[in-house]
């Protein structure tokens, strides 16, 4: 892995932050966000209203379109069917490329520490929840073919700005070179 550090005299900075679920994308963006005093968007705290209700992909897309309006953003999340010119737009791509049973055990204790509290990278009224339908996702749904040839795709369309993160280490030796 190649340590790109960006620096904040750079002309604008736009990075968006994607991955597995559990892997620690929001985690990462807040560390990013307070290191640069740049507004961060949760893709979750826009998709979801209160009660865990789903909003239109349209609805979403306005919403991300207009925050990427701004001189410097970070975004944390996937929906690939939502504002794809926020990748175009990007300086930097970090992708979270954990093993499954290490994302499952992140999401655990995300569960223990946030239970009935509403994280503040999630939609108000959307307390934490850890049921079956969102482990079956980490393990399984959230890994199909499609989301695998994803990181292909990402590899050859934007691979000059795109950072990979494979575990935890990865994570910790880029943001001790960031804060060297």
């Amino acid at each position: 892995m190649g340590l790109l550090i960006m620096n904040k005299e750079e002309v604008g900075m736009k990075i968006q932050i994607c991955g597995f679920s559990g892997s620690g994308k929001s985690t990462f963006a807040r560390e990013l966000s307070e290191k640069y005093n740049i507004k961060v968007l949760h893709l979750d705290s826009v998709h979801f209203t209160s009660g865990w209700v789903e909003r239109a992909n349209e609805d979403m897309d306005k919403d991300v379109r207009e925050f990427i309006k701004n001189k410097d953003w970070i975004i944390d999340g996937n929906y690939s069917k939502i504002a794809l010119n926020r990748f175009e737009e990007c300086d930097k791509i970090f992708y979270f490329n954990f093993n499954r049973i290490v994302c499952l055990i992140n999401a655990i204790k995300r569960y223990q520490k946030y239970k009935n509290k509403v994280r503040v990278d999630m939609a108000e009224g959307c307390p934490e929840k850890l049921d079956l339908e969102f482990i079956k996702w980490i393990l399984y749904k959230g890994r199909k073919k499609a989301q695998r040839e994803r990181l292909t795709r990402y590899k050859n369309e934007y691979g000059n700005k795109l950072i990979i993160f494979n575990n935890q280490k990865d994570v910790k030796r880029y943001l001790e070179a960031l804060n060297a």
